[in-house]
């Protein structure tokens, strides 16, 4: 099963149901429930058109935030000062809370 749906394959599929409605509309047979759903679908359609993602270089951030972590002055964070253990589970979480936010503000466009 595929996780996700091309973009221009869902658009592609709103646009013929607009298509749809917008012939009932001009053939003056639109019900006020089409009406709404036509309304609704072009609501969709600008709101899919909005969502844009943006590429991360994950191998560069990941780099980035070992270095900046593990390696980086006693300032950079207690990971800094701790270089000589094994990273433990508090070190792997705050990695993890890390490259989720990443994603997050990745969806968002920042």
């Amino acid at each position: 099963m595929k996780e996700y749906i091309d973009k221009s394959a869902l658009v592609a599929e709103i646009d013929k149901h607009l298509s749809y409605y917008k012939d009932l509309k001009d053939r003056g047979i639109l019900s006020k429930e089409g009406e709404a759903a036509y309304r609704a679908v072009r609501i969709l359609k600008s709101d899919i058109n909005s969502l844009e993602v943006k590429d991360v270089d994950l191998e560069k951030e990941i780099n980035k935030y070992i270095s900046d972590k593990f390696f980086g002055s006693e300032t950079m964070g207690f990971f800094a000062v701790r270089t000589n253990e094994e990273p433990n589970d508090q070190d792997i979480a705050l990695c993890a809370k890390h490259f989720f936010e990443l994603g997050l503000k990745n969806a968002k466009g920042e």
